[in-house]
């Protein structure tokens, strides 16, 4: 009987697998550029041609693109395909707000849970730093910068839960909200006391996970998710009274006028 051969893997192969298993991990985030070919080249201990055909396997996966001037950058498709459909839907039929934020509450709820179980200390450094963001970013009233650090903040603790399929659902899921949130954050900063009960369903949160505590954790996601839920048709009610006041008032000029 003919004993059949393996042969070894390329070594751009051995390359590509370690780079794919870094951009999965989000190492090198969405959006992200890698270090350049000679820091990649001399960390691998190899040539440019062997590097630049494992980015080129990368690249013809979706896993990376170019752009003018240089540099390789991680492909959105790593998320992208999988919310892209919805991001435009949301955005034409309100109506889905609701299912959204059920998805999202137990996700998070899940998440929250698995993070409070398998945080390491350095998990619970970057939490606390988009903690401090969200802080610096309410005492500012920047809704563009409260909108960043609230999807760092949360997405952070989707990679504590170390479960690599769920933080890229996270991920997807929060991108797509992001220009969402920053329009609901505007709505929202008119209610009274609202900066200070998401400061403060924050660092519950935060406190649970750095406590390992998963039930506690997941209660706390529930509960924002849920204050974010009444909280946004609260605004939005009191967006539809501002604009019938304000059609009333423009009736009455015309009246007056005539």
């Amino acid at each position: 009987m003919t004993q059949k051969r393996i042969s070894a893997p390329k070594l751009s192969e051995q390359i590509a697998a370690v780079l794919e298993e870094r951009i999965l991990n989000g190492v090198y985030a969405v959006g992200e550029r890698l270090p350049s070919e000679r820091q990649l080249a001399e960390e691998f201990g190899v040539s440019r041609p062997p590097l630049r055909d494992a980015l080129g396997v990368l690249a013809a996966r979706q896993l990376l693109f170019s752009r003018p001037g240089g540099g390789h950058y991680v492909h959105d498709a790593v998320q992208s395909d999988f919310m892209g459909t919805w991001q435009g839907l949301l955005g034409r039929h309100e109506y889905l707000r609701d299912d959204v934020l059920d998805f999202r509450r137990s996700l998070e709820g899940t998440l929250a849970a698995l993070a409070a179980q398998r945080r390491t200390d350095a998990d619970l450094e970057r939490i606390a730093f988009w903690l401090d963001q969200l802080d610096s970013a309410h005492n500012e009233h920047d809704t563009d910068k409260q909108s960043q650090a609230d999807v760092g903040f949360h997405q952070s603790i989707a990679e504590a839960a170390h479960n690599i399929l769920f933080a890229h659902l996270s991920g997807s899921l929060l991108r797509m909200l992001k220009e969402h949130t920053r329009q609901n954050l505007g709505n929202m900063f008119g209610i009274h006391g609202m900066q200070a009960d998401l400061a403060q369903q924050h660092r519950a949160l935060f406190e649970a996970i750095k406590k390992r505590q998963p039930h506690k954790a997941a209660q706390a996601a529930h509960a924002h998710i849920d204050f974010v839920a009444s909280s946004l048709k609260a605004a939005e009610q009191q967006q539809k009274r501002l604009e019938r006041a304000t059609e009333l008032a423009e009736q009455d000029k015309l009246k007056i006028g005539a």
